[in-house]
């Protein structure tokens, strides 16, 4: 099974734009042949504007409407330390250019969310589960608390 996140977020940047911003900030990230995603040696990265129905689910269920899609698959049999490090930078870079934001896992499992300016790491999803690692990398305010998944 492929591990998959996506983070669903009401952008200032359109799809074209955030594959844009992270080639150009992330080293190791490089275009595929037709520049319509990414990649790398663990991750492909790709970028959409998000679906009516996708917005329609997200508005109900979270409350707010996503205008883009960035998603992120883990290359089996790789780094999985670089890839969780190449994602939690991408969304950084993202959460720069937006409001809103849910990452999910595969979907429906809440990794983090960002609303109203409050970033909160669930503490049952254990991506980046040390305190002081994300401390060393963060340098906004963010909590660490259960985030159950309406999506269950």
């Amino acid at each position: 099974m492929a591990l998959e996140y996506d983070i669903n977020l009401v952008a200032s940047i359109d799809n074209k734009q955030a594959l844009e911003f992270l080639v150009s900030e992330i080293p190791g990230l490089c275009w595929g042949d037709d520049q319509s995603f990414l990649f790398g040696p663990t991750e492909t990265v790709t970028a959409a504007v998000t679906r009516a129905s996708t917005r329609s689910l997200f508005e109900d269920t979270f409350h707010f409407v996503p205008t883009l899609r960035v998603g992120f698959r883990f290359v089996s049999n790789t780094d999985y330390d670089r890839f969780k490090e190449i994602m939690f930078r991408a969304t950084l870079l993202l959460l720069e250019h937006a409001q809103d934001a849910v990452l999910l896992f595969n979907g429906e499992i809440i990794v983090l969310q960002r609303f109203g300016g409050k970033l909160v790491f669930n503490s049952e999803y254990h991506i980046w589960d040390d305190d002081d690692w994300l401390k060393s990398r963060l340098s906004l305010p963010f909590e660490r608390r259960p985030l159950p998944s309406p999506l269950l």
